[in-house]
């Protein structure tokens, strides 16, 4: 939340400063800082020498929020900042979908049906998404959005269609007809793998099988090993495949920046120059999961995906259980994640405010079929 009165640390109140507060009572609070940043707004307008008709009728669009609008720049890390981070052990020889594929496609469906059982759940689903690309993925409930962006973390981890099905539970989705190439991740080779590339995937599943799983596991521990490497390899029953094992972990200081820059500790500086080790960190990284709150959860595998720097980023509704702060600052991130690098990014939500400007491309869905496919 953003405190009008002006609290410490950019005018964001932390949860130690909210104590005694009640929940209406931040919210006044915040409301009272927008009503007076339109205020100002319209003052600027009306001194600029725009009349009061250009902040109430055709201009008003100018003024209206969003919810990173919230966030100042202090809370962002810099440009540079986000190109050192993103590019630091990228391989040269990159990632793509195979040998014989271009390699700026990250996802190409054709004639996918995919079905659980008996049932339907995508059907004739041509769809390419090319790096760079920002997508929204729409849709009511049961139209197949979630099963479609669970459906690329397990095609990007096991992008054997055999294995695949094979390796499946009988309640999860199967490929029945059609091809599915996704991304893979790639490994840097140095003392340890370290993983980077391929499908980053949050979603209100993962963050449901973290609450039951991975209640003892560290912070530390879940941003090393890469949330989506752990939920795959929980769902395959222990088979962790090709991309996990016990040595390959994602580069500690580049998931200890991911997560400072969401907040998560905030001491942490905005750039690259302080060395953290697994015995030099910050205390909240031995926090174990389950000491969490239900937002600082859903951030930390937010950031565990960021810290991949995935090829693709997923993210399914990612702010749900967010207060407006967090919320807002997650998307300005993002935003400025797609602004900075070639990051993809499939975007699944029902609420439109939440569209970074990024996001050129839709993708709609209804009871498993497209309805429409192409720019936003």
């Amino acid at each position: 939340f953003v405190d009008g009165k002006g609290g410490s640390g950019g005018n964001r109140v932390r949860t130690e400063d909210r104590m005694g507060r009640d929940g209406e009572e931040l919210v006044r609070s915040l409301v009272s800082w927008e009503e007076e940043r339109v205020e100002e707004k319209s003052n600027d307008n009306i001194d600029s020498g725009g009349g009061v008709e250009d902040v109430i009728g055709g201009k008003s669009s100018e003024i209206a929020m969003h919810p990173w609008d919230i966030v100042t720049d202090y809370d962002f890390p810099s440009n540079a900042d986000i190109q050192h981070f993103w590019e630091h052990g990228k391989s040269t020889k990159g990632d793509a979908l195979n040998d014989t594929l271009n390699k700026d496609v990250l996802v190409q469906a054709t004639n996918l049906k995919v079905t659980c059982e008996e049932t339907t759940l995508l059907s004739q689903l041509n769809w390419t998404v090319q790096r760079g690309e920002r997508w929204h993925l729409a849709g009511a409930n049961g139209a197949g959005k979630s099963t479609l962006s669970r459906l690329l973390l397990r095609r990007s981890m096991d992008n054997n269609v055999e294995l695949w099905n094979s390796n499946t539970n009988k309640d999860d989705a199967v490929i029945s007809n059609g091809t599915l190439a996704v991304v893979t991740p790639s490994s840097m080779t140095s003392n340890v793998h370290v993983k980077r590339g391929g499908i980053g995937w949050v979603s209100t599943e993962l963050h449901l099988h973290a609450t039951h799983n991975w209640g003892n596991r560290t912070v530390l521990e879940i941003l090393m090993s890469g949330a989506s490497f752990l939920f795959h390899a929980d769902s395959n029953n222990g088979k962790h495949g090709k991309y996990f094992d016990s040595s390959s972990l994602v580069d500690i200081n580049m998931a200890v920046t991911a997560a400072g820059w969401l907040g998560l500790f905030d001491h942490v500086q905005h750039n690259n120059d302080v060395t953290i080790t697994t015995n030099n960190h910050p205390p909240f990284l031995s926090r174990q999961f389950s000491t969490l709150s239900q937002g600082q959860q859903k951030i930390l595998l937010v950031a565990s995906a960021i810290a991949q720097r995935p090829s693709l980023l997923v993210l399914d509704e990612p702010c749900q259980g967010l207060d407006l702060w967090n919320r807002g600052h997650l998307l300005g991130l993002v935003e400025r994640i797609c602004c900075t690098t070639d990051m993809s990014l499939l975007y699944v939500t029902h609420h439109v405010e939440e569209l970074i400007p990024s996001i050129g491309h839709r993708l709609c869905l209804e009871d498993g079929e497209v309805t429409y496919c192409g720019l936003r």
